[in-house]
């Protein structure tokens, strides 16, 4: 074990030093050189005695007190497993019993004994406030598979611990709630630790119903811990018990793989709930993992210690810790508040491209529009992607600068020729009375480019139904199914047909009448009930347009006809007959 700290005693009598702690406190030698230096023992608590006479000494060794008379105004703390079984040999051996043995009210079991030397000793042990043992076989078969929902079996014990609570039992209730979480994270499948990637298929995660509501049943007790630490009458002990548990719990979810988020809890009630003075140990607890750890959980850490110590923090010590945590928004947020412009800017732009997107709102939200334009133009001509257009055209959209948001639009066609964004351009070029050249420019690369499907969405969305039909007609390929009217990927151009159908009902019937006609008849095609569903909804829109301009003989030949083709396909009847077709 190694001692971060421990207390040296300049003894008159060595010999009888060493025999008062043995026979009065039960102490025991683990170490000594010669009759100059020894060191006692019992449990974890360590003293080292030393002569008046060692050469150690000798320069203080004139100043010291007489005996009987050292160690006036201090008193030495000895932490004992059994204060009790200490004291009754105390009182055997007839030392010097300065207070009797009792119970503090910081949770301490004490008594206080003078040493032949003068120094005061106060042998004690801290008190257990709740025996945990009594709930252990509880919530160990909560988890050897004894119930149904481990929740709702630990609700009892919590239940326990929330009417310790009331009874202003606070460090009982701790303890309590304390255990649950440990026992849970110890026993559950909350955490899952990372495993080395395998070329093998991916396995769903597994399933543990009888640990529902575990989760939400860990934030219950993180929000026990808070209310007690928001407590006006929760004592120091119990409120130094609070920060250690609910920051246990902050450390090991944030550092923990997979993490269900109990960090956020824990910091909500710690940063909420505790005193500057108690903020200001924290503190000390994190500054220094920032340099320990990287990435998000540096940043969670950062973030944390700047919540702590806000107030308190000078402007350079808070730009400083955002620096070594990575937290830009925050860095640039201060200098912009500090009137530091040309600083932020150049910070901004070492950033990735996501967060210099955010940093540019950032500067927007602090009167600063020139400044990020600046910044995402820049951040264009190095990397010309999507997100920095869309950026860029939402910017002049909000600005009303119409030049510069079609400039952007244009580019974003460039990159994505999809149907929206050509109505975007045509909306904008109209506005600025340049449409007609553009128009032009535009279909004249789409036809260059091969984007037949985009010009028959074009097409029907401007009304042109001839010329949508003729692009869709150069697309039609056959397969085994019947017509299809898909270019690239599978789903690409899938329902353009029946888009082209539908827009064509009213000018071009019998066009639409023979795409719905193609669809019905390669759905049948496919077998499959759901597909003669669908085909029944389609042979509606052709009896409908049939009956509209009086062709209901064609229509009733062609119904007929295709019945006594599929006569043997059942479920197609049943569902012509259903659709009463």
């Amino acid at each position: 074990m190694t001692k971060t700290s421990w207390v040296e005693m300049c003894v008159s009598d060595f010999e009888q030093s060493i025999l008062w702690f043995e026979k009065v406190l039960g102490f025991r030698v683990i170490a000594r050189e010669a009759n100059e230096y020894a060191e006692v023992a019992h449990g974890e608590t360590f003293v080292q005695l030393a002569a008046d006479t060692s050469a150690y000494w000798a320069d203080v060794g004139l100043h010291l007190l007489a005996p009987g008379q050292r160690g006036s105004g201090v008193e030495i703390v000895l932490l004992v497993e059994d204060v009790d079984a200490v004291y009754q040999q105390a009182r055997e051996a007839q030392a010097d019993i300065v207070r009797e043995l009792a119970d503090s009210p910081w949770h301490m079991r004490q008594f206080w004994v003078r040493h032949p030397d003068g120094y005061l000793m106060r042998p004690a042990q801290h008190m257990v406030p709740v025996k945990t043992a009594l709930f252990a076989p509880q919530i160990a078969d909560a988890f050897r598979g004894k119930t149904a929902n481990i929740a709702e079996t630990l609700a009892q014990v919590k239940e326990t611990a929330d009417g310790l609570a009331q009874q202003k039992d606070l460090l009982g209730a701790v303890t309590i709630y304390e255990t649950l979480i440990n026992e849970i994270v110890e026993h559950s499948h909350l955490y899952y630790e990372e495993e080395e990637e395998e070329e093998e298929e991916y396995e769903e995660e597994p399933y543990y119903p009888e640990e529902e509501g575990l989760e939400a049943f860990v934030r219950a007790c993180i929000a026990a811990l808070g209310t007690c630490l928001a407590n006006a009458q929760t004592d120091r002990v119990a409120r130094e018990k609070i920060i250690a548990v609910l920051f246990e719990v902050y450390q090991r979810d944030l550092e923990s793989y997979e993490r269900p988020g109990f960090a956020e809890d824990a910091s909500e009630q710690l940063i909420g709930h505790t005193t500057p003075l108690e903020r200001n140990v924290l503190a000390e607890k994190i500054r220094p993992r920032l340099t320990k750890v990287a990435g998000s959980e540096r940043s969670a850490y950062g973030q944390f210690l700047l919540d702590l110590q806000k107030e308190t923090l000078s402007s350079e010590e808070y730009l400083q810790i955002c620096r070594e945590a990575g937290l830009m928004i925050p860095l640039i947020e201060r200098l912009l508040t500090l009137g530091r412009v040309e600083e932020a800017e150049r910070e901004a732009h070492s950033v990735d491209e996501s967060r210099l997107l955010q940093l540019a709102d950032v500067f927007i939200s602090h009167q600063q529009s020139v400044v990020a334009e600046r910044l995402v133009r820049a951040r264009l001509l190095e990397k010309p992607s999507i997100s920095v257009l869309q950026w860029l055209q939402k910017y002049y959209r909000t600005t009303d600068h119409l030049t510069g948001e079609l400039e952007i639009t244009e580019k974003i066609f460039s990159t994505q020729p999809w149907l929206d964004h050509y109505q975007q351009l045509r909306s904008l070029a109209l506005q600025l009375g340049r449409w007609e050249t553009m128009q032009v420019a535009l279909l004249a690369y789409l036809e260059q480019e091969g984007k037949i499907l985009l010009l028959v969405q074009i097409a029907v969305d401007e009304g042109e139904i001839d010329k949508a039909l003729s692009l869709l007609r150069s697309m039609a390929k056959r397969d085994r199914y019947g017509y299809t009217y898909t270019t690239g990927y599978p789903s690409s151009g899938f329902d353009i047909d029946l888009k082209v159908a539908k827009a064509a009902e009213e000018t071009r019937p019998h066009e639409a009448i023979e795409l719905y006609q193609q669809r019905v008849e390669r759905l049948i095609a496919q077998r499959e009930r759901k597909n003669y569903q669908e085909a029944c909804l389609y042979l509606t829109k052709m009896r409908l347009l049939y009956e509209k301009h009086g062709e209901n003989e064609v229509w009733m030949n062609y119904v007929t006809t295709l019945r006594e083709q599929h006569r043997n396909l059942r479920a197609l009847k049943e569902e012509l007959t259903k659709a009463g077709l």
